[in-house]
């Protein structure tokens, strides 16, 4: 009877919970993907992919690689984590937004291949020490992010940025003097060399950063620095390392030629999603007769810099 009384008690007081609407929080992961990779990972305890997984699952993950993730909701909720790989594969997102500000344990952060990427927040992450943002290698830029602020962030150590279309970063943070061996790369990369590329760097004294003397003599550079401390960046982000080229005849049947006034090194057709279909070095021809029908992308880079044009296959 003892027993019977006890079952009766636990299944009242289950039932004021119930009717509280007291249950576990759960954080919704629309991504399927995403939620696959906490199955894998043994971070989603349901083992499910049911678009959710439980809160307290999540809050004690310090590190996350996500690959071929779309969609990045539910990544708030992970609260503690310390690294991030976010890589996208180059599967079209239009005007995508990456906002972190509320992983503020945040000390590295690493995206790659985001298309459509056009704006990153990582405002107020006072831990954050590396951040990197590179496109797909050797392929036309596809990430069209023109920003990226750092000046809530003192603790940075290293940025690096690889084959985008942006000129401007904000290291205004008032920390500068502070900032010693600070390691800041923006070049564009190829399969053979890469080359620095032009940018406007926002500081806290933009005439000692124009002087080279301390802190910025310690920063190591790798890319062309103009430095400004107020106004705007004077440096347009449409002539940043462009060559002049010609194609013709475009639309084309089998083969083409380029004309241009610098000595080509090299010469890379991608498809419209972004994948290498074809390689050349300099030479008067460039035959295509093997491509399909289509639209394609043509990187021509030379030792000063690189164009890329839209080239019609017919």
């Amino acid at each position: 009877m003892k027993k019977i009384q006890t079952v009766k008690n636990y299944i009242s007081i289950l039932g004021i919970f119930l009717s509280l609407g007291i249950t576990a929080q759960t954080t919704s992961i629309p991504d399927t993907n995403f939620e696959q990779y906490l199955i894998i990972e043994g971070i989603d305890s349901d083992g499910i992919v049911n678009g959710q997984v439980l809160t307290s699952d999540i809050a004690p993950v310090l590190t996350l690689y996500l690959y071929g993730v779309s969609d990045l909701t539910g990544l708030e909720d992970f609260t503690a984590l310390k690294e991030v790989t976010i890589r996208n594969g180059g599967q079209p997102n239009v005007n995508l937004d990456i906002d972190l500000t509320n992983n503020s344990n945040l000390e590295k952060i690493d995206i790659w291949e985001f298309a459509g990427f056009t704006n990153l927040d990582v405002t107020g992450l006072i831990h954050l020490e590396e951040l990197s943002i590179s496109d797909v290698s050797d392929a036309p830029a596809v990430m069209m992010i023109d920003e990226v602020d750092l000046s809530t962030n003192i603790n940075i150590q290293k940025f690096t940025a690889v084959n985008l279309y942006w000129v401007k970063i904000n290291l205004k943070n008032g920390n500068n003097h502070n900032m010693t061996n600070f390691d800041l790369k923006v070049f564009t990369a190829g399969p053979e060399e890469s080359y620095p590329s032009s940018f406007c760097a926002e500081v806290d004294n933009a005439s000692a950063a124009t002087a080279d003397v301390a802190p910025y003599n310690t920063w190591l550079i790798y890319g062309i620095a103009t430095y400004y401390d107020q106004g705007e960046c004077m440096l347009a982000a449409d002539t940043v390392n462009k060559i002049e080229v010609a194609l013709y005849p475009n639309p084309v049947q089998n083969t083409f030629q380029i004309e241009t006034s610098e000595e080509i090194k090299r010469v890379n057709v991608f498809s419209i999603a972004g994948k290498e279909v074809a390689s050349f070095t300099s030479q008067l021809e460039y035959d295509i007769s093997n491509l399909s029908s289509g639209v394609y992308f043509l990187k021509v880079r030379s030792a000063t810099g690189e164009n890329v044009q839209q080239l019609i296959k017919r």
